[in-house]
């Protein structure tokens, strides 16, 4: 009995070494546009934003970004994936595309194909008898960020224009020849390094810190859905669009249910106008209109933030010169004493401009004085 329980055990052992255990699959990490590797090396390069420019007479639109670069200049792969559509003949060459899964594509095209010397000297007229395109790279080849797929030249329709790597972002919830082409534009920018904080269009604007804090602080998210890598800082900040920020900043969430004004049944803010009207913060801007869509005026400004951070005194010094008998002076008085405004018009700053629209970056820049964010 005892030798036949060691051999079963034995025989056992056999067949559980002789049956591998499969590894698990090592997961491709998520594909984030934000977090792209720049995809042309060295510093001779120049990005030009012409998503969407008009191509042979508006015929067809320009779907990617190109990057004006010396014949030669390095180019790679920015994220992780899998080589498609390579050119595979010299009479095709030369471009690729990658696969970076859950429907993101990258593709680069224009790649050299002309003759190099053994001095790394591209010969004149050889165009179609090079190759651009990395060695061993083929369909299915698995690439890594920043990993070199080719070089900057000027194949295909671009032989007569100045070299340069024409880049498209693409993303698809099917097949990738359904895939739709996206602005790269700010990603690049992000990518390369010019991009600060966490919108692509405020880095010039005084206020961009403050864009960013308020962003943090969950006030805003961005203005150009569904990507919000947009801030839109020198548009002017409407009252639908203030009653969000308010909503947001004081975590509103009690509303009447009811339609209020005439012009916000199925408008986009009409909840956030719900949540702040109830709070007793809102106002219309008549007795049945809301007038979500309207700039928000400097006076409205100030009777909101006075009512929404609960500022009351002191109200009692006539601060500027241009708001007597305004509707809001006294608003705008306390924020004034409060520190919160200065006025519009430097050095005397003796005037508050009550009727004067403001941008979505000036805003920022109130709600940061309040200690909103």
């Amino acid at each position: 009995m005892r030798r036949s329980i060691i051999l079963a055990t034995l025989f056992s052992l056999i067949l559980g070494l002789a049956i591998p255990v499969s590894a698990a699959p090592a997961e491709q990490p998520q594909f984030d546009p934000d977090e792209m590797v720049f995809p042309v090396g060295g510093d001779e390069y120049r990005i030009t934003d012409s998503f969407g420019d008009c191509r042979d007479g508006c015929a067809r639109s320009h779907e990617g970004v190109d990057i004006m670069a010396p014949k030669g200049t390095p180019v790679y792969a920015v994220a992780d994936g899998t080589a498609t559509w390579v050119s595979a003949a010299p009479d095709d060459c030369c471009r690729l595309g990658i696969d970076h899964g859950n429907g993101w594509y990258t593709r680069y095209l224009h790649l050299n194909d002309d003759v190099v010397d053994k001095n790394g000297v591209y010969k004149e007229n050889t165009d179609g008898r090079g190759w651009g395109i990395a060695e061993g790279i083929v369909d299915g080849t698995e690439l890594k960020a920043g990993q070199l797929i080719g070089w900057v030249g000027d194949s295909g329709n671009a032989a007569e224009t100045v070299t340069h790597l024409h880049f498209e972002l693409r993303r698809t919830e099917g097949d990738e020849w359904d895939a739709v082409a996206i602005d790269a534009y700010p990603y690049l920018l992000r990518a390369e390094g010019n991009w600060i904080g966490q919108f692509f269009d405020d880095d010039d604007s005084v206020h961009q810190a403050n864009i960013d804090k308020i962003f943090a602080a969950g006030i805003t998210v961005g203005c150009n859905p569904p990507l919000n890598n947009e801030f839109c800082p020198r548009d002017s900040i409407t009252r639908g669009q203030m009653a969000a920020f308010i909503a947001r900043a004081l975590g509103l969430t009690e509303m009447s249910g009811e339609t209020r004004f005439d012009d916000l049944s199925g408008h986009q803010f009409e909840q956030a106008v719900d949540k702040i009207v109830t709070a007793g913060i809102g106002f219309g801007c008549d007795a049945d209109s809301y007038c979500p869509n309207r700039p928000l005026q400097r006076d409205e400004m100030a009777e909101l933030l006075a009512r929404a951070f609960d500022y009351t005194s002191p109200s009692d010094v006539d601060v500027f010169a241009d708001d007597n008998g305004n509707q809001f002076e006294r608003s705008i008085n306390i924020l004034a004493a409060n520190g919160i405004t200065v006025g519009c018009n430097p050095p005397a700053f003796d005037n508050y401009c009550p009727s004067e629209t403001l941008t979505r970056a000036q805003m920022a820049t109130f709600f940061v004085r309040v200690g909103a964010a």
